[in-house]
């Protein structure tokens, strides 16, 4: 009896790990998908040819921050973040006409944090061609500022079909999407990050041993976490 009762939790145990290991959302995904889950009433715009459900703007529109170029900054006012056009849309002085900016205009932007469950803390974004890169107009997101290196995402949105549509052709939802780059802060050579166990031990083998971050529950349930705790440690090796 107690042979089965000791299989019992060794399986529950199991299932709770594996369940906890799936249970990771990035915010921004996991936004958006609660947007698509409550357009039950049907709220389209226009990209194209296609009538799109969800939104492009990372955690909605009109999020208080600043935006700064070389000449240039807006400070304390709203913005939009458009994943899919990779522009900001910067609302001066409480204005509702916006002024659009690329990647290509700013050096980078701030999205201040907000009682949104999904963005609890500042968001500060880099125009890529502050970087060494061939990445052109996008913006990364600061996910750890070290002394030699530092750990960045990129989100980008796309249209998708609608898995419960089938008679509407022309109709799509947004989806976001993130990659992982790491830089070099004295020659700023922005690379992108293969996020595999043995690609990262390799990619890493010459400035730290990464196999302690991966090999454990935290990179299955949260690999983000598990890269900022290997990237606080390079600068101590």
């Amino acid at each position: 009896m107690l042979r089965y009762f000791f299989i019992s939790c060794c399986l529950i145990t199991s299932l709770q790990g594996f369940t906890q290991a799936l249970s990771y959302t990035d915010p921004a995904q996991g936004y958006l998908k609660l947007l698509l889950d409550k357009n039950n009433e049907g709220s389209y715009q226009q990209v194209g040819n296609f009538r799109v459900i969800g939104s492009a703007y990372l955690y909605g529109e009109r999020i208080m921050g600043s935006a700064f170029a070389t000449n240039e900054k807006s400070e304390n006012v709203n913005l939009s973040y458009n994943l899919y056009k990779q522009q900001i849309d910067v609302y001066p002085n409480a204005s509702n006409y916006a002024i659009l900016k690329s990647a290509s205009e700013i050096d980078s932007f701030i999205l201040f944090k907000s009682e949104s469950q999904y963005q609890k803390e500042d968001l500060r974004f880099y125009s890529s061609k502050l970087f060494k890169t061939d990445k052109k107009n996008i913006f990364l997101l600061s996910v750890y500022n070290g002394n030699l290196y530092s750990l960045y995402k990129s989100y980008t949105a796309s249209l998708d079909f609608v898995s419960t549509n089938y008679i509407q052709s022309d109709l799509r939802q947004f989806s976001i999407d993130y990659n992982y780059y790491y830089c070099n802060n004295k020659n700023k050579q922005l690379i992108k990050i293969k996020l595999t166990k043995k690609k990262i031990v390799e990619e890493f083998k010459d400035i730290i041993d990464a196999t302690p971050f991966l090999y454990d529950q935290n990179f299955n349930s949260n690999a983000e976490q598990s890269l900022k705790f290997m990237f606080k440690k390079i600068k101590y090796n």
